[in-house]
């Protein structure tokens, strides 16, 4: 008798037992010595569904249900809630992509302003080499040509 009560207390632990096994372990679970943990859960189950049939309709403790009335307003409120996740939604989206945009432009510029320091660069690089032809602009003869650096020097 104790396999049995073990085995269909087994099946109901794991949710598969049938009402028809259920009410034979309660059965066998009152007439079985030991087994208290277990005695005093199935016991409390019907000492609770008792005491629930017991109190009275008008009793603050009866089941709750939804009512009937209202229900108009409740499925407005509903919806209202929706949208305003939705509209709370679109305006955190749209003020990522704000964000993103201010964050492009940032690293746009600052490509540009280096873009910029190389033409910079490069061209005092290129006034340095014509800083030479302009020193040849004033030569009056080829003779000269050959003095450049003298003249550089003074």
């Amino acid at each position: 008798m104790n396999d049995r009560l073990d085995q269909l207390l087994e099946k109901y632990w794991q949710g598969t037992s049938s009402p028809v096994e259920e009410e034979e372990m309660k059965a066998l679970l009152e007439r079985v010595p030991g087994y208290a943990q277990e005695k005093t859960f199935f016991l409390g189950l019907r000492e609770i569904k008792r005491m629930k049939s017991e109190l009275p309709e008008n009793s603050g403790f009866r089941k709750m249900s939804r009512p009937t009335d209202g229900g108009f307003v409740r499925d407005w409120m509903k919806l209202a809630a929706t949208l305003i996740l939705l509209v709370g939604m679109g305006v955190l989206v749209r003020q990522y992509q704000v964000w993103q945009e201010k964050k492009a432009q940032e690293r746009a510029y600052f490509e540009v302003m280096e873009a910029f320091g190389l033409i910079q660069q490069n061209l005092h690089k290129g006034e340095r080499q014509l800083e030479v032809m302009q020193d040849l602009k004033y030569l009056h003869a080829p003779h000269q040509l050959f003095n450049l650096n003298e003249r550089k020097n003074d």
